[in-house]
């Protein structure tokens, strides 16, 4: 089955609770949490405000909130991040602004 994804646009703010199994990309603003199966991208311009736990994410706008990866958390020059980073890998750029804690020492599910 082919990956699909939902984008929330620069106009739309959403606020609530955000789940399901595709990949996030937001250029947008978020407000309340997001769960998902797969990844969550904020794209430059974008602003989520919101606590997180999916597969993998990738920051190139803003983020205020915890953020749980089970794979990797990015960072991208340009991004602006506040709060807790959990994941086994986490990839901070040059430029990247950020404030909070890591945590690397995360059990995969199966271990």
């Amino acid at each position: 089955m082919a990956q699909s994804s939902c984008t929330i646009g620069p106009g739309i703010k959403v606020n609530g609770r955000i789940s399901g199994d595709d990949e996030l990309i937001v250029f947008g603003n978020v407000e309340g949490t997001i769960a998902l199966q797969n990844s969550l991208a904020v794209e430059e311009g974008g602003s989520v405000v919101a606590d997180v736990d999916v597969e993998s994410a990738v920051i190139r706008g803003e983020l205020n909130g915890e953020v749980v990866a089970r794979q990797a958390i990015e960072l991208v020059d340009g991004s602006v991040v506040t709060g807790n980073l959990r994941a086994p890998r986490i990839i901070i750029e040059e430029g990247a602004r950020f404030q909070g804690n890591i945590d690397m020492d995360v059990q995969l599910e199966g271990e």
